[in-house]
């Protein structure tokens, strides 16, 4: 056994609780195909326009504004024109917007499970009204598996903000210190370990296969 593993056995001793975020960790998102599905939507005077840049740690105002309700769809199309220089009906712009959305990763579904079995669990996304729909009839079952959904255009607030992880400890009834926090993006770790969660930062997805053989060690039978 390496130190690798012993520490993350030591990190996970005493918790009780898990928040898992959705895409990156659980369903698979590629950001540049928003930049470029979005840009190709832009009109002929795109030059002095604002580049469509969306990336885990930086998107246009218009986005997370729409990730935390502050604006609803339709308004989401509306700003989505005015401010990228955006000519398309609303549903192209959903198909621009929803193209990032790839699927679930293979197995999630039972690897979660298995989770259930030993923890608490909740989900912590940003996302926003159009993803979720789309997603919806796919993740159904996913979905079912956690005790509560917390996503950000609900909640008002989204991460990295502190806010949001102490809404959804309190929410909970967690314990920091007996919750682990698993996400994808570094910012979001840094801010929930800040608020005193144990944090596991998914840097590839299949990472998360291991992290559960620790979290729920497999036990062989004995007849």
């Amino acid at each position: 056994m390496n130190n690798g593993t012993l520490a993350h056995r030591a990190l996970f001793d005493g918790v009780r609780n898990i928040i898992f975020d959705l895409g990156g960790v659980l369903y698979n998102i590629d950001y540049h195909l928003v930049e470029q599905e979005l840009s190709a939507l832009q009109h002929s005077g795109a030059a002095t326009l604002p580049r469509v840049l969306y990336t885990r740690e930086t998107q246009p105002a218009v986005f997370m504004r729409y990730e935390v309700g502050s604006i609803s769809t339709h308004e989401f199309y509306t700003a989505i024109r005015q401010e990228l220089g955006i000519e398309a009906t609303d549903m192209e712009i959903a198909r621009a917007w929803n193209a990032m959305l790839l699927g679930m990763y293979p197995g999630r579904n039972a690897l979660i499970w298995r989770v259930k079995q030993r923890y608490r669990l909740a989900l912590l996304s940003n996302t926003n009204e159009l993803h979720i729909e789309h997603i919806k009839p796919e993740c159904t079952e996913l979905f079912s598996l956690f005790e509560k959904l917390f996503f950000s255009y609900e909640m008002g607030m989204r991460k990295p903000e502190k806010a949001i992880f102490f809404k959804v400890l309190h929410d909970m009834g967690y314990i920091p210190e007996e919750t682990l926090f698993i996400d994808d993006s570094y910012q979001h770790i840094q801010a929930a370990r800040e608020c005193g969660l144990r944090t596991l930062w998914l840097q590839h997805p299949d990472s998360l296969d291991l992290a559960v053989d620790m979290l729920v060690p497999r036990v062989e039978s004995v007849l």
